[in-house]
């Protein structure tokens, strides 16, 4: 849809969808195991023994402040684009590896916060 690199792309998506998909655990699947998963990826991204998986997304947009990984607008992504890239995004394969369904505000979210 745009002319960006995948991998900047998903840089760019991965702190916003990181923290939305814990946002939705917590709310509606709590006992999920996908939450102990995020914190212990954040321990081994941060190297602190006690981190949480929220330290771990903080660590992440850190990286990628400190990368310079642009935000999505930079590729021309606007909001007015939001609805067509929920729409494909909600059938495309790489939802299906998600811990958690996400609901079409929740999606809009990760855009907000990404572009």
């Amino acid at each position: 849809m745009y002319d960006a690199p995948h991998g900047a792309l998903c840089a760019g998506l991965l702190a916003p969808v990181l923290e939305i998909n814990l946002q939705a655990l917590r709310s509606r699947a709590p006992q999920s195991p996908a939450i102990s998963r995020y914190d212990e990826v954040a321990r081994i991204v941060t190297g602190d023994s006690t981190a949480r998986a929220s330290d771990g997304t903080n660590w992440i947009q850190e990286l990628c402040s400190q990368l310079q990984v642009p935000r999505l607008a930079e590729y021309g992504i606007k909001e007015a684009d939001f609805s067509n890239i929920v729409e494909k995004s909600k059938n495309a394969s790489s939802m299906k590896g998600n811990p958690i369904v996400l609901t079409e505000a929740e999606l809009l979210a990760v855009l907000e916060k990404a572009v």
